[in-house]
């Protein structure tokens, strides 16, 4: 009888132990995954209400923008000749962002191949409209842009994003076509 208590009291306090441990285990973390989701979300909110209107644009000058906005209308890259190969990537990606395929058209440097406009087209959405997106929107809020090699038929731009400990950089081949920088597209693209 002694022992059948005993057996029991252990196998209740074993109960007891198992039972409640994991529940109360359960509740501490779910305290903490709580806070861990209410700290993000408020920093989220902060990042939101500070938030200002991007644009690959915003480092233009005024005459820059000017300049721009006359190639925008016209797609003649005479209105591009004193931009700097950093701010001929910038309106790129911009184009790329706006879906602006004939800047994107008239900023190509195609190794001396001439591509009619309706052919570039098609192989732009085949082969690079998703990898353009996916840098515009990986450099977003970029902190730098600097010519990074420079060649002597061209030079590499490079674009460089942080996010936190993390920091992601891309290298964008430009050369000079009439005194125009312009994006060299990949090998891909030409075949």
């Amino acid at each position: 009888m002694k022992s059948n208590i005993s057996l029991v009291a252990f196998l209740t306090s074993l109960f007891l132990i198992t039972g409640c441990t994991p529940s109360n285990s359960l509740k501490t973390n779910e305290t903490k995954k709580e806070h861990v989701i209410s700290k993000v979300d408020e920093k989220v909110l902060k990042m939101v209400d500070s938030e200002e209107q991007f644009s690959y644009l915003t480092n233009l000058s005024e005459e820059e923008l000017k300049s721009y906005k006359q190639f925008a209308e016209e797609y003649d890259t005479k209105y591009l000749k004193v931009f700097s190969p950093e701010n001929i990537l910038l309106i790129y990606i911009h184009s790329a962002v706006i879906d602006d395929i004939e800047a994107i058209y008239a900023l190509a440097y195609m190794e001396g191949e001439s591509l009619e406009f309706d052919n570039f087209k098609d192989k732009y959405y085949k082969h690079l409209n998703i990898s353009n997106m996916e840098i515009a929107l990986d450099f977003r809020y970029y902190d730098s842009i600097q010519v990074k090699q420079e060649e002597s038929n061209g030079l590499f731009v490079e674009l460089l994003v942080t996010y936190g400990r993390f920091t992601a950089t891309t290298l964008m081949e430009l050369k000079k076509e009439n005194d125009i920088w312009k994006v060299v597209l990949p090998n891909l693209f030409n075949k």
